[in-house]
């Protein structure tokens, strides 16, 4: 399949870039706003010699999903908030068991079941994780649906070096809005990863295997968790993803992650035509954090403001990056299908910082 551009609602446009990379199962079940996904796959995946499986429970899609991992097979899922609440505890099974997957988290509002409409609060839980342990997943935040069919050849590569999940965290009004995307020609990037050396398949090439996350020795935990620890600190020096502009002489620079971070790039354009030196921090990888976007940070800096749909989650990533050079300041609301930190809220408050 040639390169070709399409309009397509984003959760089409990530069922699309999935498929077209490489993953040929998508475990999912129903729920607002990511059901498109698992329609749009349950359409294509055949096309490509794969399945889309609806299971009975957002419990059984994560144990499908590592039962598909445990195979060396690159599966996926899509779901929201509440579905991510059922599924942490296979998720720290995978993480434990250094098995890839690819993951959606449509977030909505929250917490318990919460709104069906657009929201970032599950930022926690998509950057601490809500099983139990030490343990990370690799977390990419999009703007767009452009970015979304740009990370997922990335998202492939980084969930088969690393063996580990990877979940792609997009709040539910970039999830349900409509937009052009260039899809490069269809390449299985899954296919180029050798998994003969840890996948279960069977006792015929290699002598008998078995996956242990539990212990039976204090050592053997010491050692799983030192392993998993060592990995993790890899991933946070060599896959630090961010975009900066006009950081380097701003007063005041604006931090925001998904459609936060996209309406920051107008405001930087508007607001730098009149003259105000504002930047933007737009982080991409939520985990790793970009601290490494924040190491440079201009002497004409007088003061930082994260804008979120939540009550202040990245916010805490954000002060432990600045470490207190300058104030960091907040902006935020919850609870509708729209950004409520609108261009002009932003504007106004960057104005008071100025």
């Amino acid at each position: 399949m040639k390169s070709e551009t399409l309009f397509l609602k984003n959760t089409q446009t990530f069922a699309e870039a999935m498929v077209r990379c490489g993953v040929r199962y998508h475990f999912a079940y129903p729920i607002t706003p990511a059901t498109e996904v698992m329609k749009h796959t349950a359409v294509i995946l055949p096309e490509y010699g794969g399945r889309m499986v609806q299971m009975e429970s957002e419990l059984a899609v994560a144990n499908a999903l590592a039962g598909c991992a445990c195979t060396g097979t690159l599966g996926a899922t899509s779901t929201s908030g509440p579905g991510m609440a059922l599924m942490q505890e296979s998720i720290s099974f995978m993480a434990a068991g250094e098995l890839p997957c690819i993951m959606l988290d449509a977030m909505r509002v929250g917490p318990g079941d919460g709104d069906i409409v657009g929201a970032q609060s599950n930022y926690f839980q998509a950057t601490r994780g809500g099983g139990h342990g030490d343990y990370r997943v690799i977390v990419l935040a999009p703007a767009s649906g452009q970015e979304i069919v740009d990370l997922m050849p990335d998202a492939v590569k980084l969930a088969y070096t690393y063996r580990t999940p990877v979940l792609f965290v997009i709040d539910g009004v970039t999830c349900t809005m409509t937009e052009s995307a260039i899809f490069p020609e269809a390449h299985d990037y899954a296919a180029g990863f050798d998994t003969s050396s840890w996948a279960y398949t069977g006792t015929a090439d290699h002598e008998k295997r078995f996956l242990l996350t539990g212990s039976y020795t204090h050592s053997q935990g010491e050692e799983m968790n030192e392993r998993l620890r060592a990995k993790f600190e890899r991933i946070k020096e060599k896959e630090q993803r961010w975009e900066s502009i006009q950081t380097e002489d701003a007063e005041v620079v604006l931090v925001g992650f998904g459609i936060h971070g996209r309406m920051g790039q107008d405001l930087v354009a508007n607001m730098r035509a009149q003259g105000k030196k504002v930047g933007l921090i737009r982080p991409i990888t939520l985990w790793p954090f970009p601290d490494k976007a924040f190491e440079q940070l201009p002497e004409s800096l007088k003061s930082v403001l994260v804008v979120e749909m939540n009550h202040g989650q990245m916010l805490d990533d954000v002060r432990l990056a600045v470490n207190g050079r300058v104030p960091v300041h907040f902006l935020g609301k919850t609870g509708g299908d729209m950004p409520l930190c609108t261009l002009a809220d932003m504007t106004a408050q960057i104005n008071t910082l100025l």
